[in-house]
């Protein structure tokens, strides 16, 4: 054999082992080129209807597939991220409820969460209702995670699609809530005072606190919270004296001391009395206690225990001294057992 022929068998031979690990390389990594192929053709894809299909090959590959589309749900362009999120969604729920498959894909969407950019954020928190109902409370910590995230996204539209999260059974995140009553946009104003009002068992927010939502300058927050005062059982009349008691002009709160006192329509004016009796205003406070004051002498009542309050402890000197003024006027009437039975 000469040196010549020898030297070509050894190249031969080299290239035969070569080709042989390329195939063996592409025969074990089959699975991952397809995937990468898919997701080349989804970003190239020129319409919805193309990425949509390309996102849909990607979820018959199985884990390969669905790898890449947890990696596309944090990618910065718009129409891959949407596809590949609209595609994982459709996928979970087609999936029965606590499945194995759907606990370990929530996890790897969840996973990325804390890193990924704004945009993936969003898309991420669009998930979270199906994430929810296919893992329970599995992942409940993260998902927590994104609606506190959800909570503080500058758009309001989001902010409104996370107040409803946040009172998903295995979220309860109502108290996160209370920050967005006051924020400047209406809708989002609206959609927190719905879920926090709502709430069964213990209220977030008790019934004075909903009277100053009345005051709202939206027409859609003041009916959310009138609804919500007529849910709980409050008549016509005590919704119109709770206006009144949250009212921002003193002058109509001093006006309603006045009606209090000589209006027969409210039965039990005392509990209106004993809260504006803590109002900000030092003329509200006394007038609530010479008006307590004067009805319990004309009903032939023990003054309430609350005058007390404002003739010892009131922080304005002005206020204590009117009020004990008048309170002396009927020593012999008052009991300082008495407490009021209900408030405002």
């Amino acid at each position: 054999m000469t040196r010549k022929r020898k030297w070509m068998l050894g190249i031969g031979l080299v290239a035969g082992v070569a080709l042989a690990g390329v195939g063996t390389w592409v025969v074990l990594n089959f699975a991952d080129l397809k995937a990468s192929y898919a997701v080349s053709q989804l970003r190239k894809a020129p319409t919805d209807e193309e990425r949509a299909k390309a996102a849909d090959s990607l979820i018959a590959m199985g884990e390969p597939g669905l790898k890449r589309l947890v990696e596309l749900v944090r990618c910065p362009d718009q129409h891959c991220r949407t596809a590949a999120a609209t595609a994982l969604d459709r996928y979970l729920d087609t999936l029965p409820d606590g499945d194995s498959r759907a606990v370990a894909l929530v996890g790897q969407v969840l996973e990325g969460f804390p890193t990924a950019e704004a945009s993936g954020q969003a898309a991420v928190l669009e998930m979270l209702p199906v994430m929810l109902k296919k893992t329970g409370n599995i992942h409940a910590t993260k998902c927590k995670a994104v609606v506190a995230a959800g909570l503080k996204m500058p758009e309001p539209a989001r902010r409104v699609f996370t107040t409803r999260l946040a009172m998903h059974p295995e979220v309860q995140m109502g108290n996160e809530l209370v920050p967005l009553l006051t924020a400047p946009e209406a809708e989002v104003r609206q959609a927190a005072l719905f879920a926090v009002a709502a709430v069964e068992g213990e209220p977030l927010l008790g019934d004075e606190e909903l009277f100053h939502f009345l005051h709202d300058s939206d027409e859609g927050v003041r009916k959310v919270c009138r609804d919500a005062l007529v849910g709980r059982d409050r008549s016509e009349i005590e919704i119109a004296l709770g206006r009144r008691l949250t009212d921002p002009d003193p002058v109509e709160r001093l006006k309603l001391l006045l009606d209090l006192r000589y209006d027969d329509d409210v039965a039990d004016p005392e509990p209106w009395l004993e809260r504006l009796s803590r109002d900000v205003e030092p003329a509200v406070r006394v007038g609530a206690a010479r008006v307590a004051i004067e009805v319990s002498v004309v009903r032939q009542l023990n003054c309430p225990g609350w005058i007390g309050r404002v003739t010892d402890a009131d922080p304005d000197p002005t206020v204590r001294r009117i009020a004990g003024y008048f309170r002396r006027q009927v020593a012999s009437r008052v009991d300082m057992n008495v407490r009021p039975v209900g408030a405002p």
